[in-house]
């Protein structure tokens, strides 16, 4: 556990979703590389790493996303397309490098990338056990549809109070509006609330613009230098929530 800040008394503890209680097996980012490699040039941790942080922050309701909504159709063909295309830029490819390989990789993911849908590891005992502690429990997504036919098949759905998707609010991560109808939802002050996620922007900067207190599960690494307290592991967060201070 890392990071600076410090926690009140939290009787709330709500979750991102996606990278944080669940996971694709495998992960898109490294299918998505090694391709890159296999088709191109070897990709150094470095750059795959600056490439991922592209992605959380692309993915943070970004202006470059927004803009994608625009201009194709959401989650369309089109846009899946334009997204390789700015993976490829992300990777470190030239324009001349991108424009031809786009139609490859977005057709190679699509053919073969096949996901399961997993558990992050700790999830259940960790809230299980935060259950048992008294803590009431949330899930806020980004994502547009409701995401109970997801937290049913990996046994989630009776371990939470609530689960709630942007598209239900009318509002994304790191917009201030969402976790503002997350509290009147719950009708709770935001001190007493933690937010746990694993996109420092989306999460901990929208949080925090909100007044709640975040942890940020960095659970590959990918984050350094944080300004927020920060966990490797889910089973790590009950030793952050009996701390009266994080340092």
């Amino acid at each position: 556990m890392t990071g600076n800040g410090s926690l009140g008394r939290i009787r709330t503890v709500v979750f991102d979703w996606d990278d944080t209680l669940r996971t694709n097996d495998p992960h898109a980012h490294p299918f998505f590389c090694d391709y890159v490699e296999a088709m191109l040039k070897p990709l150094d941790a470095e750059t795959r790493r600056a490439a991922q942080l592209w992605e959380h922050r692309y993915w943070a309701t970004s202006p470059d996303l927004l803009n994608d909504f625009v201009a194709h159709e959401e989650m369309s063909e089109m846009f899946w397309l334009n997204y390789s295309r700015r993976h490829l830029l992300a990777l470190g490819l030239s324009e001349q490098e991108a424009e031809p390989l786009a139609p490859a990789a977005h057709a190679h993911m699509r053919e073969n990338y096949k996901p399961a849908n997993r558990l992050h590891p700790h999830t259940l005992e960790t809230l299980e056990h935060l259950r048992a502690e008294g803590y009431a429990l949330g899930v806020i997504t980004n994502r547009s549809r409701a995401i109970y036919s997801d937290m049913h098949q990996l046994g989630l759905d009776l371990h939470f109070d609530f689960y709630l998707t942007g598209g239900q609010l009318g509002a994304y991560k790191p917009q201030r509006e969402i976790f503002e109808k997350l509290l009147n939802f719950i009708r709770q002050p935001a001190n007493e609330v933690l937010y746990v996620g694993d996109n420092y922007y989306a999460d901990v900067l929208g949080a925090r613009n909100a007044g709640l207190p975040a942890v940020l599960l960095n659970w590959s690494g990918l984050y350094a230098d944080l300004d927020c307290p920060s966990i490797q592991s889910l089973s790590e967060l009950a030793e952050v929530l009996q701390l009266e201070s994080v340092s």
